[in-house]
C-alpha cells in the first residue's frame, strides 16, 4: 500500500488544471476567499486551490494554498508576519528567520507525514523570489505546481471594500 506521501507526490507531479468558474467569497474578518478544484485529465483528483485575499490591507497580502485536504503547498505573501524555519529543514534552506513573502513547498515539508496522514502544518519555508504582483506569484505558484497556465484575468484579487 503507498503512503500518503506518495500520493501527494503523484498529484503534483501530474499536469492538472483549474476546474469550474472561480469566484469569491466573504470569509471572516474581511478577508475573501476563492475555492478552485483541481482536475487531472478533465477530471476532479480531490485537491483544490485556495486564495485568501486581504483586499483592505496594505501592504499586498494574501495566501495561495493547494489543499488536499490539508494544506500541502502555500505561499504566504505578507510582510512583518515573521516566519522561523525549525532546526530540522534542507541543507540548502540557509535562512532561520525572515518576515517577507515566502512558500512552503510540499518537498520540504513531506517528511512530516506519516504513512497515512498529511502533516497538520508546513513547517518549513523559502523566501520567494522577488515578484511583487499577485498575477505574476500565482503564475509562478501555478509553474511550480504543475497547474496548467490559466487565461489572463481568470484570478485576479478582488478590490478594496473599504476606503483606508
Amino acid at each position: 500500500m503507498r503512503s500518503v506521501a506518495e500520493l501527494i507526490d503523484e498529484m503534483l507531479a501530474s499536469a492538472k488544471t483549474l476546474g469550474g468558474v472561480p469566484r469569491w467569497e466573504p470569509y471572516q474578518r474581511g478577508e475573501a476567499r476563492l475555492l478552485v478544484p483541481l482536475q487531472i485529465g478533465g477530471v476532479s483528483c480531490g485537491a483544490h486551490v485556495e486564495v485568501n485575499a486581504y483586499p483592505n490591507i496594505n501592504p499586498l497580502r494574501f495566501r495561495v494554498m493547494i489543499c488536499a485536504p490539508n494544506c500541502i503547498w502555500r505561499i504566504d505573501y505578507t510582510y512583518r508576519e515573521p516566519h522561523v524555519n525549525p532546526l530540522v529543514r534542507p541543507s540548502d534552506i540557509v535562512e532561520h528567520r525572515f518576515d517577507q513573502p515566502h512558500y512552503h513547498a510540499w518537498a520540504d515539508n513531506r517528511q512530516f507525514s506519516s504513512q497515512n496522514a498529511l502533516p497538520d502544518r508546513l513547517p518549513v519555508a523559502r523566501i520567494l523570489p522577488p515578484i511583487r504582483q499577485f498575477d505574476a506569484t500565482f503564475r509562478w505558484f501555478c509553474s511550480q505546481t504543475n497547474i496548467a497556465q490559466p487565461p489572463a484575468g481568470l484570478i485576479e484579487l478582488p478590490l478594496r471594500t473599504m476606503l483606508l
